[in-house]
């Protein structure tokens, strides 16, 4: 056998770390596991025969040299059934016979000491060498030695039985732990050796190891009683009881409650041994990565490790490096990453622990398929790797979502192959069967998608979308466990094989009715919610907690990147409890149902429904409708006519397709900032592009540009449909994901070779989501008429080149400019509400940061304040019962700046999430109180055509003209100026959209 490339000094380099992994699992590690290992020898003789057992002996010495140079070595990473082989050798051959020759030794040194006549002392040595080997032969040796020495007859029972009761406790530890009791180290070994005293002589001891072990080890509900019953415990170990029922709250899903028992067990064990803070951070650092806190939770963990030293701790450090290796398999180089799992492997060997030598073959499968895609080698290690039968029983020493992980990992690889499908069932439905979903939704997710994949594997399409119908419930009710923005991401990003899944699938049934529930489902727009002040509290204890762990982490890790708090990470004010560390509470929204009925689960008891019919009747009448979603590298869609018929279809979105092709010219000629560019240069680059002064003077440039675009992403339905409209105006209300944000869907052409487009026939409406619409509408409106421009706020962040080149409208009876802090805006608003029957002219700079609450319009800091208008704080002075509101807003609002909608587009070459947040700016206006608002798609830039735009469209609006007839009337008169003349930049009026409760 050759050498292996894991015997090259640490992986040399990504390359051969890949090879080494592509190579994993194949002719090598075959010809390793049909070597003869030492044990087998045993295990043939002791089932077989002892014929047999000498064959086997005989090959296991012949191949002795190949078995070691396969296995773990100071210079190699060996394979999984040579390392286990040679831990199995040691475990019922190596220390069965060390101690079955040491208790002899120890009992003839015992009777020497003791003075015993010197043929009792050898038949006492012989009855401890047969003990629960032998038991006639050892029985009748213990009483020789009686009858040799009859003076001291107890001796020969006494040595005999204490041996037996040895072999007994010995071979069930290994039998059930799968190690030997020195290599974990001792059960709670970190708690003060006196605290431990006094739990024992108050017989509390066992209440308390109990209680801890369950709660750690995921079984919330069996620990309640014990917790219960623990009483009071020594000061130094009270922070363990603590931080034990936090964990049993995060595992019924209370977030707040969790936060605050954990932010206080920490506080509490300050003043405690390093061992009890050691695992009482460790725990935190769990409690941070549920609630999203992924760098803190890092951070924490590392300060742990720092503290959890000595033999005492050894194997909570362990857990803590296992647990560090697998979250960074992800970002961290794949040949640091098989590095650090030899450093553990070895660790493993070492100390005899199966259970460690499990977790880092499991972390090796999951290089495998992440980075090689080697499917082939992981289905042949997995079932041997893996724990559990068939049935939903989780072995002892790892926690049910790990059990469940475990299973779904090995399901995830057996599925594709029809021999072992019906296994990857079995440990789909066991995984299932192990977590509770309502809680641990994740593990039910990817259950239901691996059932999906197998009915979908062996034909039965109905079967299948019924498991993804289900998965996909599982997914939107998980995102709003997640309370971070952050969090909620990553989950949906991890996620988007349920989407692309059901997707599939309905689109395979030609039931346009079910895709389009399923596309407004994937959508996933959810509504802010205020975060209850508990919880805020908790996190802001927290957030001190984590300052110094993060440099410790930082101090302790120098290899890596420094880590520190989330970016953006501001409160808002005092009277707006919202948004700390990332925060981004949110709350669902009723379900949408589609044609009269609704045919996928909710996955929760929701009484309240959106009819989608009926709001878009009332938004806009008899009305086209066009909802999309990009999943991946597919872009799927649907189209209602104003008949009520619905039309769904898909194309391909992937990196080379004529859709992606289409979506990068489109972003090149906004100006959207690209990869390391700034603001300014995008909007020099989209100048000099075919939506700037480069289309050149027939436009043919800008036609061609946005002739793909439709092509691409405008349905052949709503084309044709738009093209046959004649005489009346038609209204098209649009309801696009983030990838297709920045689409100018009136701008967009509809015949090939002229210049119709989608402006030219029909009024756009863009729906933030059904959900915030329908809340506003709920709300009295206010009389008609005429309406009043009583407030202009022209850049109030104090730009002075913006203020200079964006004027106030002539009609605007007062003008704040910059530099504007919050509380002067507040008392100019509070000034004008004596009614909302106004306009508000706003003009200035949006920001959207990775946190959707958190962006807002940027006005001047005060004080420690971060200087923007936000969601989080407008919706908070909305809500204010029996208050005044520090923000009125009136029914309509005009908002000019740089994508003003406040929706953080998608950039391209990323990952497509398929959901649109609309957490945005243009989401609070409504939410808040406006009922009819024009913002921007993307940045615009401060000249004279936007600012005659912005000057055409108030003065519309303030003459009580509908706004969308106002935008498109606005938007008309600068595409036939561009037809006539060629001049100007096609992109400042294509950037404006209307928002609202419709026409």
């Amino acid at each position: 056998m050759r050498a292996d490339l894991a015997s090259d000094p640490a992986f040399r380099d990504a390359e051969s770390a890949r090879r080494w992994l592509a190579e994993r699992g194949g002719p090598r590690d075959l010809e390793a596991a049909d070597l003869a290992a030492p044990a087998d020898f045993l295990i043939a003789a002791r089932r077989l025969g002892r014929r047999d057992g000498l064959l086997v002996l005989g090959r296991a010495v012949r191949d002795n040299r190949a078995f070691r140079r396969a296995g773990t070595g100071r210079r190699r990473l060996g394979t999984w059934d040579v390392d286990s082989g040679r831990l199995l050798f040691r475990q019922i051959v190596l220390r069965p016979l060390a101690l079955r020759l040491l208790l002899p030794g120890l009992v003839g040194a015992s009777g020497a000491l003791l003075g015993l006549p010197f043929t009792q002392i050898l038949l006492c040595m012989g009855a401890a060498l047969l003990a629960r080997w032998h038991t006639l032969a050892c029985t009748l040796l213990a009483l020789g030695a009686v009858v040799a020495g009859w003076h001291t007859w107890w001796f020969p029972p006494l040595a005999t039985m204490t041996s037996w009761y040895a072999h007994v406790v010995t071979d069930l530890l290994w039998s059930v732990t799968g190690t030997a009791w020195w290599a974990r180290g001792p059960a709670f070994a970190f708690l003060p050796w006196g605290d431990r005293l006094m739990l024992r002589a108050r017989g509390r001891w066992t209440l308390f190891a109990t209680a801890v072990d369950l709660a750690a080890g995921g079984q919330a509900e069996t620990a309640e009683p014990f917790l219960a019953r623990c009483g009071e415990v020594p000061r130094r170990s009270r922070p363990v009881l603590d931080m034990a029922r936090a964990l049993v709250a995060l595992q019924r899903g209370e977030l707040a409650d969790a936060l605050a028992r954990a932010g206080a067990a920490v506080d509490a064990a300050r003043t405690s041994p390093p061992g009890v803070r050691g695992w009482c951070r460790a725990q935190l650092s769990q409690v941070l990565l549920a609630s999203g806190r992924l760098d803190d939770a890092a951070a924490v963990r590392d300060e742990a490790m720092l503290l959890l030293r000595g033999r005492r701790c050894r194997r909570y450090a362990r857990e803590l490096r296992v647990a560090r290796v697998a979250e960074e398999l992800a970002v961290e180089p794949v040949e640091s990453s098989l590095r650090e799992i030899h450093r553990l492997r070895r660790a493993a060997m070492r100390a005899g622990d199966q259970n460690l030598l499990r977790l880092t073959e499991i972390c090796v499968v999951q290089l495998m398929l992440r980075e090689v895609d080697n499917r082939a080698g992981a289905a042949l290690i997995l079932p041997s790797v893996v724990e559990g039968d068939d049935d939903a029983r989780t072995p002892w020493h790892i926690t049910p979502d790990q059990a469940a992980n475990e299973r779904l990992l090995r399901a995830s690889v057996l599925v594709e192959v029809a021999d072992t499908r019906d296994q990857a069932r079995k440990d789909a439905q066991a995984a299932l069967a192990i977590v509770d979903a309502g809680r641990r939704p994740i593990a039910a997710v990817a259950a239901r998608l691996l059932l999906a994949r197998a009915d979908e594997f062996d034909g039965r399409h109905d079967l299948a979308l019924a498991q993804a119908a289900y998965a996909l419930a599982a997914v939107h009710d998980a995102r709003y466990l997640i309370p971070s923005a952050r969090g909620r991401k990553q989950w949906e990003r991890m996620q988007l094989n349920a989407y692309a899944t059901v997707l599939r699938l309905a689109e395979r049934s030609q039931d346009a009715v079910l895709v389009a529930e399923v596309v407004e489902t994937v959508r996933g727009e959810v509504l802010p919610d205020r975060i209850g002040r508990a919880e805020l509290e908790a996190h802001l204890a927290l957030d001190a907690m984590t300052a110094s762990a993060t440099a410790a982490g930082t101090a302790a890790r120098a290899d890596s990147a420094p880590r520190g708090p989330l970016a953006g990470e501001d409160l808002a004010g005092a009277g707006a409890p919202a948004g700390p560390a990332g925060l981004d509470p949110v709350r669902r929204p009723p379900p949408v149902r589609v044609a009269g009925r609704r045919r996928l689960p909710t996955g929760t008891d929701r009484p309240d429904v959106i009819d989608l019919d009926l709001e878009l009747c009332a938004l806009a009448g008899r009305c086209w409708y066009w909802s999309a979603a990009a999943v991946l590298d597919r872009y799927h869609w649907v189209v209602r006519d104003p008949d009520g018929r619905w039309f769904q279809g898909s194309c391909d979105f992937g990196e080379h397709s004529a859709a992606a092709l289409a979506d990068g010219a489109l972003r090149e000629a906004l100006p959207l900032p690209l990869p390391g560019e700034d603001s300014a240069s995008a909007g020099a680059r989209a100048d000099r592009g075919p939506l700037g002064r480069g289309a050149g003077p027939d436009g043919g440039k800008e036609r061609a540009l946005l002739g793909a675009a439709a092509d691409a992403f405008l349905p052949p339905p709503l084309v044709a449909g738009l093209r046959a409209t004649s005489g009346e105006v038609s209204s098209l209300v649009v309801s696009l994901p983030a990838a297709l944000a920045h689409l100018p869907v009136p701008a967009l052409p509809l015949e090939p070779g002229t210049d119709r487009r989608v402006v030219d026939v029909a009024r756009v409406l863009h729906v933030p989501a059904w959900s915030v619409v329908g809340q506003r509408r709920s709300r009295p409106s206010g009389p008609t008429g005429p309406y009043d421009l009583r407030l202009a706020v022209i850049a109030p962040d104090g730009d002075q080149d913006a203020a200079a080149r964006l004027e106030c409208p002539p009609t605007a009876r007062r003008s704040l400019g910059g530099p504007l802090p919050k509380k002067r805006l507040s008392e100019a608003l509070r000034a004008l509400d004596d009614d909302r029957h106004w306009l508000l002219y706003l003009a200035g700079h949006v920001d959207a940061g990775g946190n959707p609450t958190r962006s807002g319009l940027r006005l001047a800091p005060e004080g420690d304040g971060h200087g923007h208008l936000s969601i989080a704080e407008m919706l908070a002075a909305a809500d204010r019962d029996g208050q005044e509101n520090p923000f009125p807003l009136p029914e309509r609002v005009l908002a000019v700046g740089c994508a003003s909608l406040g929706h953080d587009t998608v950039a391209a070459g990323t990952v497509r999430t398929p959901t649109s947040e609309w957490l945005g700016f243009g989401s609070a206006l409504m939410l808040a109180g406006t009922e009819h608002a024009i913002c921007t798609l993307f940045p615009v830039y401060p000249v004279r055509q936007l600012k005659d735009i912005a000057h055409r469209l108030a003065e519309r609006l303030v003459d009580g003209e509908n706004p969308a007839d106002a935008l498109r009337e606005v938007q008309l008169a600068e595409l036939e100026r561009w037809r006539r003349t060629g001049r100007g930049r096609p992109f400042l009026w294509q950037a404006f959209v209307y928002v609202g409760v419709g026409v």
